[in-house]
């Protein structure tokens, strides 16, 4: 199977939006169906960003960084560690 980067952006928004509605498990899951098809900054920043609501701030910092090892120019990831570390 070939990566499909339509697929990605079509899985990344509708985690997106599962995400705004609270669904956080659904969220997750979405996100990484979507970095399985082609690894994106945004998609590791916004797990990142699910997995803080959920508490795991290690795990959401984690996410982060391979956001920022993905596309170093992303600025959000940045900023968000530092809230994360905040917290």
């Amino acid at each position: 199977m070939t990566a499909s980067p339509d697929r990605a952006l079509a899985l990344w928004r509708e985690g997106t939006a599962r995400l705004l509605q609270g669904e956080l498990e659904e969220a997750v899951a979405l996100f990484t169906l979507s970095l399985e098809e082609e690894p994106t900054a945004e998609a590791y920043t916004f797990r990142g960003w699910a997995y803080s609501f959920q508490g795991r701030l290690d795990d959401a910092i984690e996410e982060c960084r391979k956001a920022i090892a993905t596309d170093p120019a992303f600025g959000n990831p940045y900023n968000d560690i530092g809230c994360y570390l905040v917290e």
